[in-house]
């Protein structure tokens, strides 16, 4: 039965070895540094506990118990550093690091050196039993404080995992809950083992570790947690600020960084493992064809805009997933509109400048040629204008006519056009106006100016204007916008020689 029992360790301690050297080709991966090592150390613990069942003597016996511990010593605190991994899904500190090594290294210190302080273990013996020894341990006082570590750390550890299984979605909750149950595995036979209840006094560990190598092969592995899990990490994943969400080839979520939660609230730890396809607010960045692409979502009532990147994460010439590098370009979209702005409207006055104006003028004249309909012009022109710039100032000037336009605005429809022209002149494009509405519209304008005061610096200027209004022959095939303009200007010129202050056509 020993050597039977002997030769099943062997089997599993050789399989950690395997799983030690695979987790270990996944380089990548945040977790695997510490889950290969962590196989180590079960491999070490087994391997040796298989000798000191076939020890021939007591001295090969404390040999091989003294070759276990350096497995066993750091084998709960790196499974521990693990699940506090895959947990917060971040490197442990430093600081973290060394106060969970102090006791395994002491451990392992006083086991190396128990014959000389007997702290570890009080006494050691074997008993024959068909042909094998079979050790009994009297243990020490640090015995006991490293079992109380130890379950200590699995008790946290354990928790980490519970939690990610209560509190996550779809393949992270198989994953954890795998692992869950797993862990609990080798401290319940530990357990059974202090108790004295093992057979023969037998360290039934061992079996324990097989099933949680099992799980842990089927969560690790059977879910690709290696193959994409922390492919994006070498680029400093969590901290850098372009957002960054991870897929697989399914579309499935497998990881995000700050600068992306920022950018998606649904992007949550819980979420890890949900098709982007079925969440609305991801949805759009998924079905785009083709990259980059620019999409807009609201934060805080504010429209922000962000460009979107995709790239294939290839293994071995397959693609196993796309990564989603995303950019805000809020600020270079508002430059771009600034600039737009500038080149299109006049400055002081906030309509078209006079380029914009007569791009405006043509389309607005395509339109109503479709329809043969009209298009009339209104020419504006500030009456006496270097007189209130000589009387009152160019800053008064230039109040009087922002006023002006915004008295003109006022009373235009929306699908009216107005710009400036040139100094005080303005133009009006009114599409679908015949020049008997024309008329009628400039002669309200007019009379609106006439009436209102303009107030600069305690000074009260009265303002009046001239307007020529000029509009295309009725179902006319084609529109020369031009020539409608030069009309109006002539209207203008009439209207201004015949004492200003008037609506001339």
């Amino acid at each position: 039965m020993i050597s039977t029992l002997s030769n099943i360790i062997f089997v599993i301690g050789f399989s950690f070895i395997i799983l030690f050297l695979y987790s270990l080709s996944k380089h990548r991966n945040r977790v695997s540094g510490l889950f290969s090592l962590m196989c180590l150390t079960i491999a070490i613990y087994l391997i040796g506990y298989g000798f000191e069942l076939r020890s021939e003597n007591i001295e090969q016996i404390i040999f091989f118990l003294k070759m276990e511990y350096f497995g066993t010593s750091f084998m709960t605190t790196i499974w521990f550093l693990f699940s506090y991994k895959f947990y917060f899904n971040k490197n442990p500190s430093l600081r973290l690091k060394i106060i969970v090594m102090v006791i395994p290294i002491l451990t392992l210190f006083f086991n190396v050196t128990n014959e000389y302080h007997h702290l570890f273990y009080t006494n050691i013996s074997a008993v024959q039993h068909n042909g094998f020894l079979i050790v009994h341990l009297s243990r020490g006082p640090w015995y006991f404080v490293n079992i109380v570590y130890s379950y200590v750390v699995l008790l946290l550890g354990s928790t980490f995992f519970y939690r990610v299984w209560k509190n996550s979605l779809y393949t992270m909750r198989t994953q954890a809950l795998l692992m869950f149950i797993g862990t609990l595995c080798p401290g319940m036979m530990n357990f059974v083992y202090l108790l004295g209840l093992s057979p023969y006094g037998l360290d039934l560990v061992p079996f324990g570790l097989s099933i949680l190598a099992i799980l842990y092969f089927i969560a690790l592995f059977r879910y690709d947690f290696f193959d994409i899990g922390d492919i994006i990490r070498s680029v400093v994943f969590a901290e850098i600020r372009e957002g960054i969400i991870v897929v697989d080839d399914k579309k499935r979520l497998i990881d995000f960084n700050n600068a992306a939660q920022k950018v998606f609230s649904c992007l949550k730890v819980v979420n890890i493992g949900i098709n982007l396809s079925d969440v609305e607010e991801l949805r759009e960045i998924v079905e785009y064809e083709s990259s980059p692409f620019e999409i807009e979502m609201v934060h805080n009532g504010c429209i922000q805009y962000y460009e979107v990147r995709v790239t294939d994460l290839t293994e071995k010439n397959k693609i196993v997933g796309s990564v989603f590098f995303i950019r805000d370009i809020t600020k270079q979209r508002e430059m771009i509109q600034k600039l737009e702005t500038m080149a299109s409207y006049d400055d002081l006055t906030q309509v078209y400048n006079r380029r914009r104006l007569m791009e405006e003028a043509k389309k607005a004249a395509l339109r109503v040629m479709r329809h043969k309909s009209f298009l009339s012009v209104l020419m504006i022109d500030i009456d006496f204008f270097k007189n209130i710039n000589d009387k009152y100032g160019h800053l008064a000037g230039d109040e009087v006519i922002k006023t002006v336009i915004r008295s003109c605005e006022e009373r235009l429809r929306s699908t009216d056009i107005i710009g400036r022209y040139g100094g005080e002149e303005f133009i009006i494009i009114l599409p679908e106006a015949n020049l008997k509405n024309s008329l009628r519209i400039a002669e309200h304008i007019r009379k609106h100016v006439e009436d209102m005061e303009v107030t600069y610096d305690g000074a009260v200027i009265k303002v009046t204007i001239s307007i020529g209004v000029a509009s295309n022959k009725s179902n006319a095939e084609t529109i020369n916008v031009m020539k409608v303009i030069d009309d109006a200007d002539l209207a203008l010129y009439n209207a201004k020689n015949s004492g200003r202050n008037r609506v001339s056509s």
